[in-house]
C-alpha cells in the first residue's frame, strides 16, 4: 500500500465540507482521540442532544440508559414489526428472535440511524463504525436464560482495546423493569478488558430499568446477560450493535447498497452504515484498492 501524502487529500467524500471538518477534527487532536473523548466536530452535537450525562454514566459503568429516545407510537408498532418476522414454531411466537431486519421494514431502519444513538455510537466506537447486527427478540414469562455473563466483543482477544470495538442498544418496546426480564450486568466489568473466567461467569449482577422510550446500552467489554422474566406478558426487543470500523460486522447487509430503490429511500445516514466508503474488497485482479476510499479511510478511523 503507497503511503499517504496527508489526511484526507485524496479522498473524495460524498459531502465535502462536512468531510473537511473531520480532516480539522483530526488535526486537532493530532490523531490521539482517547477512549470516551468527544471530537472537537462532534462535541456540539452530544451537548446539543443531551447525551454528557449519560456518556459520563457510560464511561464510569461499561453501560447506561438514554431517556426519552422514541415515540411510544413508534414502539407499539415496532413491536408489530418484530412479531411479523419472528420466528415461529409450527405458527406460534414462542421465545425466539427476528433476525435481520435491517433493510426490511422502514421503522427499523428509522429506529437505528436516530440521532441520539449515531452521536453516541460515535464517541464510543469512532466515526467510521459499521452496522454490526439488528435484530428483535421476544421474552414470556420464564423464558430462556443464558449460562452465565458474557462480553459482546467475545469474538476479540484479551487484553481488549482500550478503544471500545463494539457498543449494543437495546429497545424495549414496552420498557423493562426487573421483573420483566431486564438485561443484567456487572457493573465496572468493562475496566477489566477481558472475558469472565468460569468463576466470573455466575458474577452477581444488577437489571437495566428503561422505562418506555428510552434504550439501555453498553460497550463490548462489560460482562452481562439476559434476565429472567417473573412477570406476566411480553418482553419485546430491537438490539442493534455497531462496531469500530477494523472489526467485521456480523451481518452482512452490504447487498443493499446495490439496491438502488432502497437506497433511494433509506435514512441518508444507512450508506456510511453499510459500508458504502469502506476500501475493504475494492481491489481485484484488474485494479488496487480504491485509494480515494483508503484514505478517507485514514481520517474516520481516528475519530
Amino acid at each position: 500500500m503507497r503511503k499517504a501524502k496527508g489526511l484526507g487529500a485524496k479522498a473524495n467524500p460524498g459531502n465535502a465540507s462536512e468531510f473537511d471538518s473531520l480532516v480539522s477534527s483530526v488535526e486537532k487532536s493530532r490523531g490521539l482521540l482517547g477512549p470516551y473523548e468527544i471530537s472537537d466536530h462532534l462535541s456540539a452535537r452530544i451537548e446539543g442532544l443531551g447525551l454528557l450525562d449519560s456518556l459520563a454514566h457510560f464511561e464510569a459503568h461499561g453501560y447506561c440508559v438514554i431517556n426519552d429516545v422514541y415515540a411510544h407510537r413508534d414502539l407499539d408498532e415496532l413491536t408489530g414489526v418484530i412479531n411479523t418476522f419472528a420466528t415461529k414454531d409450527k405458527g406460534v411466537i414462542a421465545d425466539g428472535n427476528a433476525p435481520y431486519l435491517l433493510g426490511r421494514d422502514p421503522l427499523v431502519d428509522k429506529m437505528v440511524t436516530h440521532p441520539k444513538i449515531l452521536a453516541f455510537a460515535e464517541v464510543s466506537v469512532g466515526n467510521a463504525f459499521r452496522v454490526g447486527q439488528v435484530a428483535g427478540s421476544i421474552k414470556h414469562k420464564g423464558g430462556f436464560v443464558p449460562d452465565g455473563v458474557h462480553s459482546d466483543q467475545n469474538w476479540l482477544p484479551a487484553p481488549f482495546p482500550e478503544h471500545n470495538c463494539v457498543i449494543t442498544f437495546c429497545i424495549p418496546c414496552e420498557g423493562m423493569t426487573d421483573e420483566e426480564g431486564a438485561t443484567r450486568i456487572v457493573p465496572g466489568s468493562h475496566l477489566m478488558r477481558r472475558h469472565p473466567n468460569r468463576e466470573e461467569r455466575f458474577s452477581q449482577t444488577r437489571p437495566i430499568e428503561v422505562e418506555k422510550g428510552g434504550v439501555a446500552v453498553w460497550d463490548g467489554s462489560v460482562w452481562h446477560c439476559s434476565g429472567a422474566r417473573k412477570a406476566s406478558g411480553v418482553r419485546t426487543m430491537l438490539h442493534a450493535t455497531y462496531q469500530r470500523f477494523y472489526t467485521q460486522p456480523i451481518d452482512d447487509y452490504s447487498y443493499l447498497l446495490e439496491n438502488h430503490d432502497y437506497m433511494k429511500k433509506a435514512p441518508k445516514e444507512m450508506g456510511l452504515l453499510l459500508g458504502e466508503r469502506a476500501f475493504f474488497g475494492t481491489g481485484s485482479e484488474d485494479k488496487m484498492v480504491d485509494v480515494q476510499k483508503f484514505e478517507e479511510a485514514m481520517v474516520r478511523t481516528r475519530l
